[in-house]
């Protein structure tokens, strides 16, 4: 007769893992089964025999069952009582052929130590109002010793190929699953086991699965909430991506004191058409608020979830109400009225504005203020808009949409003043670049008339220098340097005297010179002319010595040396010549190479 104790194939799959001969295990530490099995050709006798630390052996009674197989399983259920069970003893087993009596299989182990219990039971999978969660819960195997087992959580996206994921849960029995995908059905399963420190074992085999959906993002179907007057909420949402028929959507609302923490009451928002996107409804309080749309169709129904958000963090009001539009020497003032006074304070503004029918927006922004002038730099018809929004400090929220379009024309005269003086500056400066232009090919003589270039010092002195060296030279050469006869043909007058003195003309050198100055020699050329007189050699007469006379000194004085007995001959200065009809004769004889000799007397 088969027993309650029969190894389940889950059972006898976890056990196989492990490299006991006998393989034995625990359901509830208060039960002990032993089993091993053996192929279908060998079909032998047992006997099973345990005996616990410090008590006598004592034989198990068999059962042997044939497998799908083919093969024999041979199976041994301690009973139930104090001899059968013992915690923290050890217990000896052993296996012996019924026919040699010889021990086939012999171990040790201790009830306590071969825990596999079964999986726990009543496992829920429930949406705890937090995107991409799932929160599992289930009940503990009945047990004495459930308060040391520990439970792993097995989940996985139904129809994903993917690894599953595993989650290790102590001393709870429930567990939190978080990042998961959105608007994916998960699959779940526990297991369980012993802690390891009072009682040991392994794994136990999975509970069924149970199965559980993630709500989709409320990006998908563009659900918008705010509030336009920090008391109502109004949202909305478009049904853009929903298949084409008719469908029903509801819209759901928890408040809760924080963003981790959820309430227990969704609040269902009233509304009059079932078929409509739109929904408005009043908060008890401005704490965290979560939304939860619904939508029917087609026997289906799939959930779409809003973060949990603050009232104030969803402001999104109406436009400002312009009062004042005025302009004022091209200065446009412009004035208006907060939508929300309770939060004027904390409101930030936009002002976009252009030339009509230009398309060309500028955009100025306004903080904390209900006033702004604006520069205007034309003479034109201006249009302009306003919108406003939470600065996003203790108040958060989107633009609001723009301001009805005003519009306003800035006053002729302003504008035209600016461009004649435009225009005229521009003149001028055109005239005077013209005048420049026209004056630059003449600046050069202009300039050298009215600013005479300075000299350069040292060009003019190194000038005058060389100029006065050259002056210099040439007198010191003229001083200095004697020249051969051969060399300069120069006309030289000689004259022979007799011892007698002439008693035709006397001889007077001034005044000769004086005469030929003024007649003879006035018109001739300044050049050097020599004249020499020779006379008997008479040492006691000085008047009848060799003379010789050279008109060299520059002022025309001529005076007469005596020459010396050798063949050097010194020249003086004379500034006239004897008369030449009485000297060319003497002059020819002794000079033959001088052309102009004048007369010579003998004695």
């Amino acid at each position: 007769m088969l027993h309650f104790v029969l190894v389940t194939d889950k059972e006898a799959i976890l056990l196989a893992q492990t490299t006991q001969n006998v393989l034995c295990f625990s359901r509830t530490f208060e039960d002990l089964t032993c089993f091993w099995d053996e192929p279908a050709h060998v079909k032998g006798a047992y006997r099973f025999f345990y005996t616990y630390e410090g008590d006598k052996s004592r034989e198990c009674a068999l059962i042997s069952m044939k497998n799908i197989d083919g093969s024999w399983r041979h199976i041994c259920s301690f009973p139930g009582n104090y001899y059968g069970i013992q915690l923290f003893i050890e217990l000896n087993i052993e296996v012996l052929d019924s026919v040699s009596n010889h021990t086939i299989f012999s171990q040790y182990l201790r009830v306590n130590t071969v825990g596999l219990i079964a999986p726990p039971t009543n496992i829920t999978v429930e949406w705890p109002g937090i995107a991409q969660q799932l929160l599992v819960n289930w009940m503990p195997p009945s047990i004495s010793y459930a308060d040391f087992l520990i439970y792993e959580v097995l989940y996985a996206v139904e129809d994903l190929i993917q690894a599953p994921f595993r989650i290790e849960v102590k001393n709870s029995y429930m567990c939190q699953l978080k990042n998961l995908l959105p608007g994916q059905q998960y699959h779940i399963q526990v297991r369980s086991k012993p802690d390891g420190l009072s009682l040991d074992g392994i794994w136990g085999p999975w509970s069924p699965a149970a199965t559980a959906g993630t709500p989709h993002l409320s990006e998908a179907i563009g659900l918008h909430c705010f509030t336009p007057d920090l008391h109502q909420l109004h949202c909305q949402w478009n049904k853009k991506t929903l298949e084409s028929g008719p469908f029903h959507s509801l819209l759901y609302w928890m408040e809760s004191n924080s963003s981790s923490t959820r309430g227990q009451l969704w609040h269902k928002c009233k509304k009059e058409d079932p078929a409509s996107c739109t929904c408005t409804f009043q908060p008890s309080n401005t704490h965290y608020l979560s939304i939860l749309v619904t939508i029917s169709q087609r026997e289906q129904e799939v959930s779409y979830f809003e973060e949990p958000f603050k009232l104030y963090h969803a402001v999104h009001t109406a436009p400002p109400r312009i009062l004042e539009a005025s302009i004022d020497r091209n200065i446009l003032k412009l004035e208006w009225a907060s939508p929300l006074e309770e939060i004027a304070e904390h409101m930030v503004y936009q002002i976009q504005y252009m030339v009509q029918d230009t398309l060309k927006w500028k955009t100025l922004q306004v903080q904390y203020s209900n006033t702004s002038e604006i520069h205007l730099a034309t003479q034109d018809r201006y249009c302009l808009q306003l919108r406003t929004q939470p600065d996003g400090q203790k108040f958060r929220g989107d633009w609001s949409t723009w301001s009805e379009l005003a519009c306003v024309e800035v006053p002729p005269g302003t504008d035209s003043v600016i461009m004649i003086v435009a225009i005229a500056l521009l003149l001028c400066a055109g005239l005077v670049l013209g005048l420049g232009f026209t004056c630059l090919s003449n600046y050069s003589s202009v300039k050298q008339k009215l600013w005479p270039r300075i000299p350069d010092l040292h060009y003019v002195l190194d000038g005058f220098f060389q100029d006065n060296g050259k002056q210099q030279q040439q007198q010191v050469n003229a001083l200095f340097c004697n020249k051969m006869l051969e060399d300069v043909p120069l006309t030289c007058l000689l004259e022979v005297l007799s011892e007698k003195p002439l008693e035709t003309r006397s001889f007077d050198p001034l005044l000769d010179m004086s005469l030929v100055e003024q007649t003879e020699w006035g018109s001739q050329p300044s050049s050097h002319q020599h004249y020499m007189v020779l006379s008997s050699n008479n040492p006691q007469s000085s008047h009848h010595e060799n003379e010789y006379f050279d008109d060299t000194n520059n002022n025309g004085n001529a005076f007469p040396q005596t020459l010396e007995a050798s063949n050097a001959m010194e020249t003086f200065p004379l500034p006239f010549p004897p008369h030449p009809e009485h000297r060319q004769k003497s002059f020819a004889r002794h000079f033959p190479r001088y052309d102009n000799v004048g007369t010579i007397q003998d004695n």
